[in-house]
Order: structure tokens, then C-alpha cells, then sequence
């Protein structure tokens, strides 16, 4: 039975390094522009663009270096191409302690508030705030018997 469970699993293995290494279609597609560049202060920047029309950039540093509970790696980035229907399409991005924000034209957005609702919300954040003290609350004391 071991036997058995080892050679199914080196099989498993096998079909997936064979799944990846799949061969590409169509002929390579030349870089037309390159640029790396990495400092020793954690500070980096990168693009490229081939000659299909793809291109993406992105250049990063670390925020507040050297401040253990309060250092960040920031980055800002784009890349663009143009989608099987000859759409052009991209999209920018920053990526700090905020976490990761990405901008395109692409992305869905959420339908504009209504301007009631904007209008109720400014109405409510202009009164005053009511704060009721809350009425302590005495548990009756359970009382004792003494024999």
C-alpha cells in the first residue's frame, strides 16, 4: 500500500511539472525597451515594453527606513496593452501602508449615492451629537439566611 501511495504521488508530481512547462504559441515577441535599476536603500525601478504594445513600469522605496515598527514598502506602478477586441487598456497603482489601489478605466466603480442620501447624511453630521448616560443597572443582591 505505501508502495502504491509513493508512486501515485510521484506521478501527481510528474503531470504537474508537465503542466508546467507548457510551450508557448505564435512567434517570441521582442523587448523594444528595458530598464532596471535596484539601490542598496531598498529603492528600485523597472519598465519595459515589447513590440506588441505591451509596457509596465514600476518604481518603489522604503518609507521611513530604519524605523522598525513604522517602515514601508511603497511602489507605484502602470501598465497598459490592448485587449482580443482592440481595446487599449490600463491601469495604474500605488501599493503602501494604505494597502493596494489600483486605477483604470476598466475596473468597475461602485454607482454614485444618490443625492438624498448625501444630503441626509450632511443634515444628521450637522446636529449636535446626543449622548444619553446610561442608567446604571443594580442586579437585585441575593440576601442570606443566617441559622
Amino acid at each position: 500500500m505505501k508502495m502504491f501511495v509513493a508512486l501515485f504521488a510521484v506521478f501527481a508530481v510528474a503531470s504537474a511539472i508537465g503542466d508546467y512547462h507548457h510551450q508557448p504559441t505564435g512567434a517570441p515577441i521582442k523587448i523594444v525597451h528595458s530598464e532596471s535599476y535596484h539601490g542598496h536603500d531598498g529603492s528600485y525601478k523597472f519598465g519595459y515594453e515589447s513590440a506588441n504594445g505591451i509596457a509596465a513600469q514600476e518604481q518603489g522605496f522604503v518609507k521611513n527606513g530604519g524605523s522598525k515598527d513604522h517602515e514601508v514598502q511603497v511602489a507605484h506602478g502602470s501598465f497598459s496593452y490592448t485587449d482580443p477586441h482592440g481595446h487599449p487598456v490600463s491601469l495604474s497603482y500605488v501599493a503602501d501602508e494604505h494597502g493596494f489601489q489600483a486605477k483604470g478605466s476598466h475596473i468597475p466603480t461602485p454607482p454614485p449615492v444618490p443625492q438624498e442620501l448625501v444630503d441626509a447624511y450632511a443634515k444628521a453630521a450637522s446636529q449636535p451629537a446626543h449622548h444619553e448616560e446610561p442608567q446604571p443597572h443594580y442586579a437585585p443582591q441575593p440576601t442570606y439566611k443566617h441559622y
